[in-house]
């Protein structure tokens, strides 16, 4: 049986899973375009929705019950990013990592941590492969992603819904590898 963490310290950087009582912070963050751009919802324009967003989208995602849904990456005691586990795939035992970081934390090596540990976590958890995907403009996001060793495995055209088709593109990283 996978059992699911339900917090965890990574140095002055703390994850837990995402509250409701989180959706101040995450609106803040969600309202700046700068930050949510390349991500396929956003910018927020009233609280409400972050609120719907973590209790109707994050609750309900159907995958494994024992995944956490999604990390509140923490700090001081305020919200300052999330990540989560998406888009199971039960046929190859995989699954993606999605996640965002509220723009004056970016370049600090947080979100490094981040992703690391939920590789790591999907990997005990029994998962063969994790999946990182970007939309190619969003460097920051492609450099983090090779730099903590993922390999390309393809490209598609997405829709973010911005009015305009992205190319997107998705590595791997074997369970093996590590």
């Amino acid at each position: 049986m996978i059992t699911k963490l339900k917090e965890k310290r990574l140095g002055n950087i703390y994850l837990r899973e995402i509250e409701e009582a989180d959706y101040l912070d995450y609106f803040l963050i969600g309202k700046d375009l700068e930050t949510v751009k390349y991500l396929n919802w956003g910018p927020f324009i009233k609280p409400a929705e972050a609120l719907y967003t973590i209790k109707e989208i994050f609750n309900n995602r159907p995958i494994n019950d024992d995944l956490p849904k999604g990390y509140a990456i923490t700090m001081d005691n305020h919200m300052i990013g999330m990540i989560d586990y998406h888009s199971e795939n039960l046929k190859e035992n995989s699954i993606e990592i999605g996640y965002f970081l509220k723009r004056e934390y970016w370049g600090k090596g947080i979100m490094r941590k981040c992703v690391s540990y939920m590789v790591d976590l999907a990997f005990s958890l029994g998962f063969s492969k994790v999946y990182l995907g970007s939309i190619i403009d969003n460097l920051r996001s492609i450099h983090l992603i090779e730099s903590i060793g993922f390999h390309y495995e393809y490209e598609r055209v997405e829709d973010i819904g911005d009015g305009k088709l992205h190319l997107a593109r998705y590595y791997a990283k074997y369970n093996y590898e590590e």
